[in-house]
């Protein structure tokens, strides 16, 4: 039980991208702490007091410890093992270049160490909330202790960062590190897992993707950091909608979903605005992809269902698209059935009638205007397709319809 509380937790903590390492004491390495850090940027660096200082952690603690570099990092001892789980680095503040600045200044860090230490920033998760973050550990901590049968630790790492007197600030040059690659490599990487899962419209793990990709603060380009985060936004929703196109998404649906898109960027105040946008444009387009997908058809079909979709007041009989088409309509029709599963005539039927439920549902329109509108003049053959496809007449679709709406309005509120 114990092994699967843990379990939970790590994976609870690795999906806000806050790493979770469990180490046997006595700790032979502790480079990993930091992602070398402290290796990138100084001499032969040796982290042997980091590794005492693990060593000689109590049973039944747990420890909340904060580096120079404002790190937080949250270590115990497991029950009954000779084994240290170690979360972190987690940054409880953004770090914004005016804290980082104030960091190097008092680690004295040459200026072209910079972008090594802002490469380290932007590789590190952000927790805005360090109760809320807290709180996992003392509800792990009585699961794993007992009820308050534990001790909590909070201090500051000065103890493990006494290298930044004992090496005198021996600072290796900029061109010896590989953080600014690994982090411009993980960001690429995250940028490419979630491209894929919206051109596949897997909602799920796009979400959960587009949820850790906000947690990566942005490289600097511009002194203005909200026109950074907005030329970034707008360059996602580019990559967005040619994803959308591979889909076979026909360009009509994509121009409008990239549209509105733009004009929420342009609206947003803030970069925190910035990322909810992201989360809105991610959803939009998985869900643009899984309803208009065309890419299993042939060219010919994903004509035939844009143009209907499109204009469903238009004629759509076989004829008709046949001679627009300039092609056998018995052709055209064995093709579309062979591919769709149902004739053409039928699946006009099935979208008009598609569109009629909505408009019932949503306007307070006449049921001969909302005939017409779906391309279909005669009221009376318009009301005996829709009871055939539906069950029952357009009248009782929309009472009912009007009826569980309501319901469901009083029932939010009674919630609320």
């Amino acid at each position: 039980m114990k092994e699967i509380l843990l379990s939970f937790v790590q994976k609870l903590l690795e999906s806000n991208r806050i790493p979770v390492h469990f180490v046997t004491i006595p700790c032979e390495d502790a480079t990993w702490l930091d992602f070398g850090l402290r290796s990138d940027i100084l001499t032969d660096y040796e982290p042997g007091h980091v590794k005492d200082y693990l060593n000689r952690l109590k049973e039944k603690t747990i420890y909340h410890l904060r580096d120079t570099f404002q790190c937080s990092y949250s270590i115990l001892r497991t029950p009954d093992s000779n084994m240290l789980m170690v979360c972190g680095p987690v940054l409880f503040e953004e770090m914004r270049p005016s804290r980082l600045n104030t960091i190097a200044a008092k680690i004295q860090l040459p200026q072209e160490l910079y972008s090594v230490l802002q490469s380290y920033y932007l590789r590190l998760a952000s927790f805005p909330v360090p109760a809320v973050y807290y709180s996992i550990f003392h509800t792990l901590g009585n699961f794993l202790f007992g009820e308050n049968q534990y001790d909590t630790v909070y201090q500051d790492l000065n103890e493990i960062d006494a290298w930044y007197e004992s090496y005198s600030r021996q600072y290796r040059s900029a061109g010896d590190s590989m953080m600014n690659i690994e982090m411009i490599e993980m960001r690429y990487d995250l940028e490419a897992q979630l491209l894929d899962a919206v051109f596949n419209g897997n909602e799920a793990k796009a979400m959960a993707l587009v949820s850790k990709l906000s947690s990566v603060a942005l490289p600097c380009r511009l002194s203005d950091e909200l026109r950074d985060y907005k030329d970034y936004t707008i360059a996602f929703n580019t990559l967005f909608r040619k994803k959308a196109e591979e889909a076979g998404v026909h360009p009509i649906h994509i121009d409008l979903c990239s549209n509105q898109h733009i004009q929420f960027i342009e609206q947003v105040a803030d970069k925190d605005q910035c990322r909810t946008v992201w989360t809105r444009i991610v959803l939009n387009y998985c869900r643009l992809i899984r309803k208009h997908t065309l890419k299993d058809y042939s060219l010919l079909t994903q004509k035939i269902i844009t143009y209907i979709n499109s204009d469903l007041t238009a004629d759509l009989s076989l004829k008709a698209m046949s001679e627009w088409l300039n092609v056998n309509a018995s052709y055209l029709s064995t093709l579309f059935k062979k591919e769709v599963g149902i004739p053409l005539t039928d699946f006009v039927n099935r979208q008009r009638i598609e569109q009629a439920k909505k408009l019932l549902v949503v306007t307070e329109l006449a049921t001969k205007t909302i005939a017409q509108q779906c391309g279909i003049p005669d009221i009376y053959y318009f009301s005996r397709l829709f009871k055939k496809r539906t069950g029952v007449t357009p009248k009782l679709y929309r009472e009912s319809a009007t009826r569980d709406h309501s319901l469901q309005q009083r029932e939010a509120e009674d919630f609320s």
